[in-house]
């Protein structure tokens, strides 16, 4: 990581870490990419404008035309950065607070290399003069036609009651208007941003919201995304939640039945469920695992050239159709995959038995000092010899927040709640 730029891009809170003087010299920076013609979009924080209006005014005075296309998903920025060759520039921070926002910088529609960042930051702390013409603004509100043109090639319509969840964030307007092409039977939540109540009580996040829709609705299912569109979890039409790794394992099973699944290999993160784990080794489906991040799985599908991969956040990726996770699209290809085979999602999964997992998130001041501490992770060993090694017990540090997050996944929920609450109690004592 570097001076500012985490795991995925930068991300804070407007005017402490993201001051107006930071992102306009980042707009400036840009210009280290090569590019003259900047796409920028937005999530529907009520930092947006200030955030945007710093890279457009940075962007614009180093030369480079900025081609502002509003709210749109991360997805379908990418989507329209590749199509174009434009630097692409995403407001977002993801399924966050609306306190909080962020920037995700793309180079013709793939997110920087180490290089590339480091290069920005250096001209962050080093502007370099400029004396040449001033750059153009230009307002492409219709950019996003075509994303929908190229989400219309996914679209099969469909008898199944749907109900999506938008998490008032950056789907509200296309993922109705994409869902309405799929079904009759379309219940719509969580789509009317104010600013403030991008995932409050709503989306990936919160399926409290999706759950309580789609039963009181009678639907077959339903989808949540996150605050900017490229997560996406599931509801069966009991209420149950599927979660990313289900998901995968559904479109990695469907792809198998069509000898389309390459290498019979999957892209998993660490933190995947063993559950699901020793049911793919059943189905003889090989896994890949990376680190917690996307830029991991999609670099492990990239290079192994496989066919689906993410995360149990619901971030997945399939290659043939898109080289980033989009949650519409994904959504989508649930929809395409079960009208095809006359199922339901839940009869997918009715041989799997799932560990137990907790993960809990707790805020710290120092995220190195726990990481650090050698009796912590010297009581995880003895807690997995206990166990007879069938767990995963997983204590890593945020990569936007200040947070330790530990994870405890076993067979027996007593067992894991006890094991969690101890390593918890431990995080929370190192402080």
């Amino acid at each position: 990581m570097g001076k500012y730029f985490g795991t995925d891009g930068m991300r804070g809170v407007p005017n402490q870490k993201l001051t107006v003087d930071i992102i306009s010299k980042m707009g400036a920076a840009l210009e280290s990419l090569g590019n003259r013609d900047v796409v920028l979009a937005t999530d529907t924080r009520l930092s947006k404008d200030m955030l945007a209006n710093a890279v457009i005014a940075g962007a614009l005075s180093h030369g480079m035309n900025v081609h502002f296309i509003g709210v749109i998903s991360t997805p379908a920025l990418i989507y329209y950065s590749k199509l174009k060759g434009y630097t692409g520039v995403m407001i977002t921070a993801s399924h966050n607070p609306y306190t909080d926002n962020g920037i995700k910088l793309l180079n013709k529609g793939y997110k920087l290399t180490d290089s590339e960042e480091a290069k920005v930051e250096e001209l962050m702390d080093n502007p370099s003069s400029y004396n040449g013409e001033i750059g153009r603004f230009i307002n492409e509100s219709n950019a996003y036609l075509d994303y929908i043109k190229f989400m219309n090639k996914h679209i099969n319509n469909s008898n199944l009651k749907i109900a999506i969840d938008c998490a008032n964030g950056a789907t509200y307007k296309t993922a109705p208007e994409i869902f309405s092409k799929v079904t009759d039977n379309l219940v719509v939540v969580a789509n009317e941003p104010n600013g403030t109540n991008i995932n409050n009580n709503c989306g990936s996040t919160h399926l409290e919201l999706l759950k309580e829709t789609v039963i009181k609705n009678n639907c077959d299912l339903g989808f949540a995304f996150d605050g900017d569109g490229d997560r996406v979890l599931c509801v069966d039409s009991n209420g149950n939640t599927i979660d990313g790794d289900m998901l995968i394992y559904l479109i990695a099973k469907y792809l198998k039945n069509k000898s389309k699944l390459n290498k019979n290999s999957v892209v998993l993160s660490i933190m995947s469920n063993l559950g699901l784990l020793h049911k793919l080794d059943e189905e003889g489906i090989k896994v890949v695992e990376t680190p917690v991040g996307d830029k991991y799985v999609v670099r492990a599908i990239m290079e192994n050239n496989l066919s689906v991969g993410g995360e149990n956040s619901g971030h997945i990726i399939v290659p043939e159709y898109l080289h980033t996770g989009d949650g519409v699209l994904n959504a989508l290809l649930v929809c395409n995959l079960l009208s095809e085979t006359n199922t339901k999602i839940n009869d997918w999964f009715k041989d799997i038995k799932m560990y137990s997992d907790k993960m809990v998130n707790i805020k710290v001041q120092d995220k190195q000092k726990v990481l650090n501490n050698k009796n912590l992770f010297d009581r995880i060993e003895e807690i997995k010899k206990e166990l007879n090694n069938d767990c995963k017990i997983i204590v890593r540090a945020s990569g936007t927040e200040d947070l330790i997050r530990v994870s405890v996944m076993c067979k027996d929920e007593s067992i894991m709640n006890k094991y969690s609450n101890e390593l918890v109690n431990m995080v929370k004592e190192i402080q």
